[in-house]
């Protein structure tokens, strides 16, 4: 028993890795945190942005291709999802293909045509005509009551004993629940979302920065006025280059830390939430079989947990914006 549980476990890591093998392709592509953000050369800087950059641009253009071919089987699939279509409607509402094609030409349908296939829809769906549904509501509370006990206790015998009511049932029941999954993965996600956001928004959103730029732009702008005026103006100016030199040097000091321990949360978060990438991959495709009877492609799976990864590369590639100071710069 024991052998069989760690075989079924390594067929489940296999698997896993089998589906996400793209993912985690460019996760072992992703550079790491330059050592030293702040004493960087400017040539260092560039190089390592066209570096993260290339891979960004990598993984949109292999982001669009999976699109593509999700998209191209779902085109070469639409006789599929057309009878699937059908056959739903045929089993849920007891339409026939004749009832089918009046509904896709409804606007020529009279008012008494539409009538009577609502009652039809209904009776299949519900076991209750509309003339049922209308006298409902003459009735009293207590005659309301009485009715929807007894039409619950039919419905539930008719369930029991018709196989094709049991076979609607489960259709709509698998559906539900699979639609009900989708909603709670993309609800953890959205969280895990709005979680790497707050990492950097106190970052960028500092007071104290805001003010320190400021600073800098006064400076140099004040700087900037006294160039190429008459003479004695040249101790105020390196006064005013020293500040600045100093300020921005300060300012990267201040939060390229703070930014650099947003990057290391920020990919703690991104390894652990992989696993509910792919779930909504599973679930989605899944729901999309069971309303379609379309097979999406097994790498379309990727796709979202290759944008989570993009994501990280977005904020990695902004790991030098404090360093606004290099020695090359000329004051």
């Amino acid at each position: 028993m024991k052998k069989t549980v760690l075989i079924l476990i390594a067929l489940s890591i296999g698997l896993m890795a089998s589906a996400q093998a793209l993912t985690a392709e460019y996760m072992k592509k992703i550079p790491a945190l330059p050592k030293d953000s702040c004493n960087a050369t400017k040539a260092v800087v560039e190089a390592f942005s066209q570096q993260v950059g290339s891979l960004r641009s990598e993984i949109d253009d292999q982001i669009g291709q999976l699109n593509d071919k999700g998209e191209a089987t779902m085109g070469n699939s639409e006789e599929v999802a057309k009878a699937n279509a059908m056959k739903q409607m045929s089993e849920m509402y007891g339409m026939s293909p004749e009832d089918i094609e009046k509904m896709k030409n409804s606007k020529n349908m009279s008012a008494a045509d539409k009538q009577a296939m609502a009652s039809k829809m209904m009776q299949q769906q519900t076991n209750m005509s509309m003339e049922e549904v209308q006298n409902m509501g003459n009735m009293s509370e207590a005659g309301k009551k009485a009715y929807a006990e007894a039409y619950a206790t039919e419905a539930m015998a008719t369930a029991g004993t018709d196989p094709k009511a049991q076979q609607r049932n489960a259709s709509a029941a698998n559906i539900t629940q699979l639609v009900s999954s989708q909603q709670a993965i993309q609800g953890k996600i959205s969280a895990t979302t709005q979680k790497i956001s707050s990492l950097y928004t106190p970052i960028t959103n500092d007071p104290e920065g805001q003010k320190m730029l400021n600073n800098i732009d006064a400076w140099h702008s004040k700087w900037i006025s006294m160039s190429g005026v008459e003479a004695g103006q040249g101790k105020q100016m390196d006064s005013l280059a020293l500040l600045i030199k100093n300020e921005k040097i300060r300012y990267c000091d201040k939060f390229t830390p703070k930014y650099r321990a947003a990057l290391k949360q920020h990919m703690g978060i991104l390894k652990a939430s992989l696993p509910d990438y792919q779930a909504l991959a599973d679930v989605t495709a899944d729901l999309t079989k069971a309303q379609t009877g379309v097979t999406i492609p097994a790498e379309s799976g990727d796709i979202a947990s290759l944008g989570a990864v993009n994501a990280y590369l977005g904020k990695l590639q902004g790991v030098f914006q404090f360093k606004l100071y290099f020695p090359e710069d000329d004051y």
